[in-house]
């Protein structure tokens, strides 16, 4: 490799001058076969430490649709790349990006499922020229998981699609008729030489909260028309082989999730709602226990709303929390070289107590919810 580019959306770089450019896609949709509309190329490159991606998307410059939106949002044009690095035909690690230049990173599991929740460190830019946009990836090598073999062979995945003719196609031919997308991969040979990095994650954090109440004077929990807060924390993930991974929790914060939609439920059953908290969904998959569309594990039990709750009324003042605390939980999960795939996950939550003072100012607490722990253990083969 020539030395390793600027990522800067200009494919100026030494790198992608030396070296042959790859094309000849085949479209996908809306048929299947066919030729695109538009050529895109493609080039790779490695080194100890990165892949390096450029794409380059011929086009009528004044016709290429760069729509903005948020991280793991399809809009507009969009170029991406998938690597199958366990070549095992069951995981996709898939790199794209929009022609506004927005990452889209997800895993792809057969036939046609997607986790959007997986969110890599990578860097990428995208560019314009006189007659295509361009865009150049620096994808490090410890966000992907690959086997120990000095000469790699993976699967790989690149698409395009243009969106204002909802065209979509591939440098491997797809098809609809097949088992699932990664059965249908081509093949990425001639990575030699790479090691295995050490994955180790670590994000402290601190977190601080004012909630202003309403004031009443009479009630000693909200006689000053504010409330204060503050926990500490830690998230982590260990990488202890190639393939498997340790996820750690410590008293989390989930603060960073969108909230649930409010739902009237006037059946006697509980109301399930999706998960969204990201320590929970990554590999959610392994978990997946789907039995005539009924789920026998159901993750937003953990550090649910208080089993009991105590209602305030003239003679007494009531402060309770409204979610169970989780004290840590830990996630082992992975799949072996020879497809097995095995899954644990291990929680603890705290004992929760309501607060009660009465009309008399006598002041004492009642347990709502017990200290629990909780665990799940899946394993299956190819």
């Amino acid at each position: 490799m020539t030395g390793r580019p600027v990522i800067d959306g200009k494919l100026d770089d030494k790198l992608w001058k030396a070296v042959t450019w790859a094309g000849n896609y085949t479209q996908w949709i809306p048929k299947e076969g066919g030729k695109p509309s538009h050529p895109t190329e493609l080039n790779i490159q490695y080194d100890d430490k990165y892949i390096f991606v450029a794409f380059r998307a011929y086009d009528d410059r004044d016709k290429i649709l760069k729509m903005a939106g948020p991280r793991d949002e399809f809009v507009g044009d969009v170029v991406g790349i998938a690597f199958d690095s366990y070549h095992d035909y069951r995981t996709g690690f898939e790199f794209s990006v929009t022609a506004w230049g927005q990452k889209c990173d997800l895993i792809k599991y057969n036939p046609a499922r997607n986790d959007l929740n997986w969110n890599p460190v990578w860097k990428v830019k995208v560019g314009m020229e006189d007659s295509a946009w361009v865009a150049e990836m620096q994808i490090p090598l410890s966000q992907l998981r690959f086997s120990g073999q000095d000469e790699k062979v993976w699967g790989m995945h690149t698409s395009r699609n243009i969106y204002r003719l909802q065209e979509y196609s591939n440098w491997e031919i797809q098809t609809k008729k097949g088992p699932g997308e990664i059965y249908n991969y081509g093949i990425l040979k001639g990575i030699k030489g790479i090691k295995k990095s050490q994955r180790l994650e670590i994000m402290p954090f601190t977190l601080g909260s004012f909630e202003p109440t309403k004031n009443e004077p009479a009630n000693p929990f909200s006689n000053k028309g504010r409330s204060w807060g503050g926990t500490i924390g830690l998230d982590a993930k260990i990488g202890l082989s190639s393939h498997f991974t340790v996820d750690l929790t410590i008293n989390p914060d989930f603060g960073q999730v969108e909230s649930d939609p409010s739902v009237l439920n006037l059946s006697a059953y509980e109301t399930f709602y999706v998960e969204k908290r990201p320590f929970f969904t990554e590999g959610s998959f392994i978990f997946d226990y789907n039995i005539n569309n009924q789920s026998l594990f159901y993750s937003r039990r953990v550090g649910h709303s208080p089993s009991l709750k105590i209602n305030p009324n003239d003679n007494l003042f009531v402060k309770s929390p409204i979610n169970t605390t989780i004290l840590s939980a830990i996630k082992l999960s992975g799949t072996t070289s020879k497809g097995l795939t095995v899954g644990m996950i291990q929680s603890f939550t705290a004992n929760e107590y309501a607060k009660l003072i009465d009309s008399d100012g006598n002041a004492s607490s009642r347990k709502i919810e017990p200290l629990t722990v909780g665990g799940l253990k899946k394993v299956r083969n190819k």
